[in-house]
């Protein structure tokens, strides 16, 4: 009889091939930033500052860029949401590809790491993004893990030139249903807008001013890159 296979065997065999491929080429990366909130695509996690550490191994595949990364995020304040990703990204010209395995320990009774059911603490999320000059689409779909709903998001973002060297702007608007419009029990979600705002970097610093139009509140984050 035939042993299933399931997703979580599939990526990591897919992990371990990828990087055994094209060692020359092969870079480790690390690196961790500090912010005063988590706040992800219009959504406050926690409601505390949080440290959140990376680590990345990257390669050239097939003429294009392949990135294998953990990323995570854990809250300065007992008792806040806590997250620890996997994903695996490719890159060739203008367009990316990513699949990532989004991971909130603690989240139900049930969120052991190897559970990737609807009562576990895992989704699973794939992506597409193209870029073109100063402007950039995003697009993501929850398949499976805990997001019974299979919601997706939306985001477009601009990157205008600035005259002051060493100034990164940013301005993007993004929007989604299922999780990310929460409503009273019996309704049914939409597609709202979530996640409007602008971003300023230099140097190893950023901040960033939020709004979510659907929940009518707004965020002013600050971060430091380690």
């Amino acid at each position: 009889m035939l042993k299933k296979i399931s997703v979580k065997n599939i990526t990591l065999v897919a992990v371990v091939f990828a990087m055994m491929s094209s060692p020359l080429f092969a870079q480790f990366d690390i690196g961790a930033d500090v912010v005063s909130r988590y706040v992800w695509r219009g959504w406050d996690f926690g409601n505390s500052a949080a440290v959140q550490p990376a680590l990345t191994y990257g390669t050239e595949l097939a003429g294009g860029a392949l990135e294998i990364g953990a990323w995570g995020s854990f809250a300065l304040t007992s008792g806040a949401a806590n997250e620890n990703d996997l994903y695996v990204s490719y890159s060739t010209g203008p367009v990316t590809v990513v699949v990532t395995d989004y991971y909130f320990p603690g989240y139900t009774g049930a969120d052991k790491f190897g559970n990737y059911g609807e009562n576990g603490g895992h989704i699973l999320e794939a992506g597409a993004g193209f870029s073109a000059g100063i402007f950039s689409l995003m697009g993501f779909y929850n398949f499976s893990g805990f997001d019974s709903e299979n919601s997706a998001y939306v985001e477009l973002g601009v990157t205008p030139p600035y005259e002051v060297e060493g100034i990164e702007l940013g301005l993007f608007v993004g929007a989604g249903n299922g999780v990310y419009d929460f409503v009273a029990a019996g309704e049914s979600p939409e597609f709202v807008l979530t996640n409007v705002g602008l971003s300023v970097s230099k140097d190893n610093y950023s901040a960033s001013y939020i709004v979510n139009p659907d929940q009518e509140t707004s965020f002013l984050v600050f971060g430091i890159s380690l």
